[in-house]
């Protein structure tokens, strides 16, 4: 496969899985699988893996632009605050839950760097994304039968045009404002998307809704924390393979981000929009048959 066509159809399974709740590292893995870029000869793990950084930090662009205006209030808010304006302490804290629930991943992934890296380039590696493939789906299956009650009050609720406060909002700013305990819980439960397949998204968003979030803003919550922890997973990446960027490369890497940047901002206004009026079953079962089929492929 020619290796522009190749950074294309990554970009769109980047920009399509990211944010919903089925693993986009664990859809990239499998594509490079069986379509790895070709003619590269030099660095060819180094440069699979620092395509994929590309192409999540084109997604996490996509998250800064849509929410620009919340960010750039709650940065406002927050330095006011700080200031002494104790009436902006709601920016203050959003942010400072975005900051603490995204520092258990750094460090646990920073730690278990060498172990997760073993992880990829394992021979094992597609009968585990098969098995947290399917496990996820049915954990998301579980989850919606327990709060599906809640979930026809929300939609319910939207349908009629009313709001429905999430826990501890705060109505004038709509920021999900979180405690350090309940971001440290999110950040703690993100931390099992370091495995291949889980998915960030699916883990922050079980997370989010156990603790009492509504489907919305327990998705925008995830955007949110994909951030720091994106960016500071790039930054690493870009420093790390700084030497294997050049001619081709260079022009995939840009291609591949800007891609992905421009597609993300469309599935993220889709995904909000169908969790409107939708649950989450039909990623669970999504997961349950991809995982099946490749569990059947490996173990077959």
């Amino acid at each position: 496969m020619d290796n522009t066509i190749n950074a294309i159809l990554r970009s769109i399974i980047e920009a399509i899985t990211e944010f919903l709740p089925v693993s986009s590292t664990g859809h990239l893995f499998l594509f490079s699988y069986f379509f790895p870029f070709s003619d590269i000869t030099n660095n060819k793990e180094e440069f699979e893996d620092l395509f994929d950084i590309f192409i999540q930090s084109g997604a996490i662009l996509s998250v800064l632009v849509l929410y620009f205006d919340k960010f750039k209030i709650s940065t406002l808010d927050s330095i006011k605050f700080i200031q002494g304006d104790r009436a902006k302490r709601s920016g203050f804290d959003f942010l400072l839950s975005i900051f603490i629930g995204s520092i258990p991943i750094l460090i646990i992934g920073f730690l278990l760097k060498n172990f997760l890296d073993g992880i990829k380039a394992s021979s094992y590696l597609l009968t585990i994304l098969g098995c947290t493939w399917l496990l996820g789906g049915i954990g998301i299956l579980i989850q919606e039968r327990i709060f599906q009650n809640k979930t026809k009050l929300e939609d319910a609720s939207l349908l009629k045009n009313e709001p429905h406060p999430p826990l501890l909002e705060n109505h004038q700013n709509h920021y999900p404002i979180l405690s350090i305990k309940n971001s440290l819980i999110i950040g703690f439960v993100q931390c099992i998307a370091l495995l291949p397949g889980v998915s960030r998204s699916l883990a922050t968003i079980v997370a989010g809704r156990s603790i009492g979030l509504s489907k919305k803003h327990s998705a925008e919550y995830s955007f949110y924390l994909a951030v720091p922890v994106l960016i500071a997973a790039g930054v690493y990446k870009l420093y790390k393979y700084r030497n294997i960027i050049e001619g081709e490369k260079l022009f995939l890497l840009l291609l591949g981000s800007i891609l992905s940047f421009l597609l993300c901002i469309f599935v993220i206004r889709l995904f909000l929009s169908y969790i409107r009026r939708h649950s989450f079953s039909i990623f669970g079962y999504y997961r349950i048959v991809l995982g099946l089929i490749v569990l059947c492929f490996t173990l077959i």
